[in-house]
């Protein structure tokens, strides 16, 4: 009987937590697609004339190598956001082709939300983000690959 009960509270503990984690995967969609899409989105595919800047799936493989945890990763964005340089930024093969990101006016706690979005989200890829990511990077997932049709990195010169 005692364990059935906290079974039933664990339950319920879960249940809750994980309504409360989709609520802020819904929320960080939202502010994404408000705050962030128009740039990062899946408009213009993988044509980089027709694109302002790297889709969010390709941030998110960058950031990810570097910071596999979620507050690492979250904390790393957000530092991003609020102060983009060139110094520090994890794919500077993008400033190369799309400038530097301007700063946007969003506050911190809207941004800890995209970026908790990003890290643990089902993001959209535009069409060929695949076949791009796998001709650049090989097949590993966020790996670099050496070779005919992919190119060497230095460290910390992602694009």
């Amino acid at each position: 009987m005692k364990q059935i009960k906290i079974s039933i509270i664990l339950s319920l503990f879960l249940s809750t937590q994980f309504a409360f984690a989709s609520d802020d995967v819904n929320k960080g969609k939202q502010l994404f697609e408000q705050n962030c899409a128009a740039c990062h989105g899946v408009a213009g595919g993988m044509d980089m004339s027709k694109r302002l800047a790297p889709p969010i799936m390709a941030v998110k493989m960058h950031y990810a190598k570097h910071y596999a945890d979620k507050d690492a990763f979250t904390k790393a964005v957000v530092a991003w956001v609020e102060n983009p340089q060139k110094s520090n930024s994890r794919m500077k093969g993008a400033i190369k082709k799309f400038n530097l990101m301007p700063k946007v006016a969003i506050s911190a706690e809207d941004a800890e939300i995209i970026a908790a979005y990003i890290f643990e989200g089902e993001l959209d890829s535009p069409d060929g983000f695949g076949a791009h990511f796998k001709k650049m990077h090989g097949d590993k997932k966020g790996g670099c690959g050496k070779g005919k049709g992919k190119h060497e990195h230095k460290h910390g010169e992602d694009s």
